[in-house]
């Protein structure tokens, strides 16, 4: 679902963009999630660097559809429809709630849309803002993890993950979940 930004997200945000400026790094293109914390993360991001102007919405950046679960948490779903709770819980990832997608189709779309950017600027450098959901299926189709084991690593928000592609279906990991730019404990990991 959309939704906005937290202000500890705001800061987050600025503190990684800071880091960009002091850096000096910049950004042949950016793409964010067309949804309003995503594109508010890329703009908070963006305004130190001068590079805000330059933010493409892509909606195949997104979090993952829940479909008909969505906005309810673990125990309103186990109490009002106990069936799909198990189902979701399981780790099945051909489970596909109504009106929803399926981890393998969240998977193969968060592949799909990497790539498919990653075509388009050959030997840039390009910014994705999207979402913890949609990051960790990025680290399953580079290391080769099965969406069956459940996820073991964590996922802090406005880390730095570095993903360098080389060809049609060759992705490298250079970086993982860097938050240097984090002072004092603003670390926020909300899938744990």
């Amino acid at each position: 679902m959309d939704s906005k930004l937290t202000q500890k997200g705001e800061e987050q945000a600025k503190d990684l963009g800071n880091r960009f400026l002091e850096s000096g790094v910049s950004f042949d293109a950016i793409y964010s999630s067309d949804l309003g914390r995503a594109l508010k993360t890329a703009e908070q991001i963006c305004i130190p660097i001068g590079q805000e102007n330059i933010i493409q919405e892509e909606p195949s950046l997104r979090e993952r559809s829940l479909g008909h679960i969505e906005g309810l948490t673990y125990q309103e779903l186990a109490d009002q429809m106990p069936e799909d709770y198990k189902r979701h819980v399981s780790g099945d990832p051909d489970y596909k709630p109504e009106g929803a997608e399926s981890w393998r189709d969240f998977f193969n779309r968060a592949e799909s849309s990497l790539k498919e950017i990653a075509l388009q600027h050959n030997d840039e450098q390009i910014l994705c803002v999207t979402h913890g959901g949609f990051v960790s299926m990025a680290l399953r189709f580079c290391l080769n993890i099965n969406l069956q084991y459940k996820r073991q690593f964590s996922i802090p928000n406005t880390a730095v993950n570095v993903f360098e592609f080389h060809s049609e279906s060759s992705w490298r990991l250079r970086t993982w979940g860097d938050i240097s730019h984090f002072k004092n404990g603003k670390l926020l990991d909300e899938m744990l």
